[in-house]
């Protein structure tokens, strides 16, 4: 009779020790790496690289409607290749793969696979390739930014288990309830047919929804965890709400040696980024800073309003750059950004600028702008909706050179808390996590 020997290894962050250690138990006939601790550093990578996984599953999937697109898939990007360096597997399901629209550059460590066309939130296409695709490559968690109708069908279908990453900040709709009730003409009938109160019924059913199919739900700061947890009247100790923020890749040589240049990157829409109010504090703006521009970089269903807007205006040095997939050329020569949202969720905008040393003016209209601008040095925040006080300030950084020079090197030091390290041993944490749970 043939006996087999085997040997179980506990551990917990043990990268710096572990390939000695499986060194030296290399003539076993099995060995597994039991880390029922979850660690967050490179031993399960080892452990997997060195096939002492077990039977244990690693692969974690994305899914997106357009990819890449704007922040949320930016972020997608990096969390990805960064859990594929740490023994992951990971595959981004796409509706739409717009290969043309990655940066130039950018590392590719995980598989894309491209989903039937239709409505990713409710398409019984999509819900069953999706399906297929989860049971037949063995996907442990799926991880998703929409509201996806069919959440409860495919985890009964599966098993697999669900992450919601919300990316932009609790109850915005909320927000753009009030924001629309505050221009319309109509606003007193608003209240007085109950339509208010019957939309915010419908938005605090959708959240509690999706918190209750998710396993694991995603905000973006810890104010967003608490706005959340007051929101749905979760326990503060018992939820399941995981902070994850996002990251951004730090830039080798910043570049300080800038134009006169005040810039907006980000989509053209009326609803949530509310350009308008920029182009009219450039005109209350433009004659104290004459030797100044504003270079609009972005597209989307305002455009040609904006465009129309800025000549009513009669704007001086002021452009409309288009979208561009090179947008750190903008960065680099630009001094400070302009962002002048409704509300937002953590706007990668904001970390970009700081990154490569452009300094934010942003209205405070969301949690996470004191977080991303938490000291007077990383840059300006000025009460919503003040255009008036904007462009004062905005004047005033413009003619102080010294001090625009000081904040530049101050942002940068502050877009070091914005590393993919740090970001991602809170994914891995929970994956890890959500991995472990026995069905």
């Amino acid at each position: 009779m043939e006996h087999k020997i085997s040997t179980v290894i506990n551990t917990y962050n043990a990268e710096r020790h572990l390939e000695r250690v499986l060194d030296s138990v290399k003539g076993f006939d099995e060995v597994l790496i039991c880390d029922n601790m979850e660690s967050t550093d490179s031993t399960l990578a080892i452990a997997q690289r060195r096939g002492c996984m077990g039977n244990r599953e690693r692969h974690i999937a994305f899914i997106h409607k357009d990819f890449p697109c704007s922040g949320a898939e930016q972020v997608t990007i990096d969390v990805a290749n960064y859990l594929c360096r740490h023994g992951f597997k990971v595959t981004i399901m796409v509706i739409n793969h717009r290969q043309e629209a990655y940066p130039k550059g950018t590392e590719r460590l995980f598989h894309v696979h491209v989903l039937p066309k239709g409505p990713i939130k409710r398409s019984s296409k999509v819900a069953s390739a999706v399906r297929d695709y989860v049971l037949n490559n063995q996907v442990s968690v799926l991880i998703t930014y929409r509201e996806l109708l069919y959440a409860h069908w495919l985890k009964r279908q599966t098993g697999v288990r669900m992450v919601f990453e919300l990316h932009n900040t609790p109850g915005y709709e909320f927000l753009d309830l009030a924001d629309k009730r505050a221009e319309s003409r109509w606003k007193n009938m608003f209240y007085a047919c109950g339509v208010e109160k019957m939309l915010t019924w419908f938005y605090k059913s959708k959240y509690r929804r999706v918190y209750d199919w998710s396993d694991a739900y995603g905000v973006l700061c810890d104010s967003y965890k608490q706005e959340l947890i007051e929101k749905l009247s979760l326990s503060r100790t018992d939820n399941k709400i995981w902070v994850l923020q996002n990251s951004i890749a730090q830039a080798f040589n910043p570049q300080y040696q800038k134009s006169k240049v005040v810039l907006y990157v980000g989509r053209l829409t009326h609803r949530d980024k509310r350009v308008d109010r920029l182009l009219r504090i450039w005109k209350l703006a433009q004659d104290h800073m004459p030797d100044w521009q504003l270079k609009i970089v972005g597209k989307g269903k305002a455009a040609e309003n904006l465009k129309a807007l800025a000549s009513e205006l009669q704007l001086q040095h002021c452009s409309f750059e288009g979208y561009s997939t090179h947008v750190a050329q903008y960065y680099d020569e630009a001094s400070i950004l302009c962002l002048t949202s409704s509300f937002e969720g953590w706007p990668m905008c904001v970390a970009e600028a700081q990154v490569r040393g452009v300094v934010p003016m942003v209205f405070n209209s969301f949690s996470a702008a004191s977080d991303q601008v938490s000291t007077p040095n990383e840059g300006i925040l000025v009460k919503p909706y003040d255009e008036k006080r904007f462009a004062d300030e905005l004047v005033l950084l413009a003619n102080d050179e010294t001090r625009l020079h000081q904040m530049q090197r101050s942002v940068v030091d502050k877009a070091r808390s914005y590393s993919i390290e740090r970001s991602g041993t809170a994914w891995i944490a929970m994956l890890n996590h959500l991995i472990s749970i026995r069905p």
